[in-house]
């Protein structure tokens, strides 16, 4: 009976040390958040689209909810385009003989440009679980980061919409300044 005991206790002991050493040693080679570059860029376009923004981000998810089986804390990294810009069936043109005037309507994020890609996304494990990530987890994962990148792009840190608002405004101005024939050319914003 001692010998079965002894036996059960050295198997669990030796499966503590295996759980644990693996632990750690994922806890030691997976990038620390601080350690991953990020990078935001803002670039201006002349096309209906107005304003692009470049979003690197990365944020701490977990999935699961069972310790060891199914709970996993991972770091996802992203990176995306986000795109702002006016539909110009909106705009309204009134002539007259000394002035062209266009209202357009205020630029709004185009929600289709917000969609990552499978080699824009990078997952690091910070945690040992048996079960991995199944495909439903995946798939929240990424629509989890294509909300962050719209609160991003939406919040006013970076300007991004007022950007578009003033680049939608060249971009009108500059194209009917080539066919007023010397008149003025006044771009504003609807009410």
């Amino acid at each position: 009976m001692k010998t079965k005991l002894k036996v059960i206790l050295v198997v669990i002991l030796a499966l503590v040390i295996s759980i644990g050493s693996i632990s750690a040693y994922k806890y030691i080679i997976t990038p620390k958040e601080e350690s991953i570059p990020l990078e935001t860029t803002l670039e201006d376009a002349a096309e209906l689209t107005t304003q692009k923004m470049i979003i690197s981000d990365v944020f701490k998810s977990t999935k699961g909810n069972i310790p060891l089986i199914n709970k996993n804390k991972i770091l996802v990294q992203y990176k995306t385009t986000v795109t702002a810009g006016l539909d110009v069936k909106e705009a309204q043109i009134k002539e007259t003989d000394d002035q062209i005037k266009i209202t357009i309507p205020h630029c709004t994020i185009n929600e289709d440009s917000i969609k990552i890609k499978s080699s824009d996304l990078k997952i690091y494990d910070t945690n040992f679980a048996i079960m991995s990530i199944d495909k439903e987890q995946m798939l929240e994962i990424v629509g989890e980061a294509e909300k962050k990148a719209k609160k991003r792009a939406e919040s006013d840190e970076y300007g991004f919409l007022e950007n578009a608002d003033e680049n939608a405004k060249k971009v009108m101005k500059g194209m009917f300044e080539n066919v007023a024939d010397g008149r003025k050319v006044i771009v504003e914003f609807q009410k």
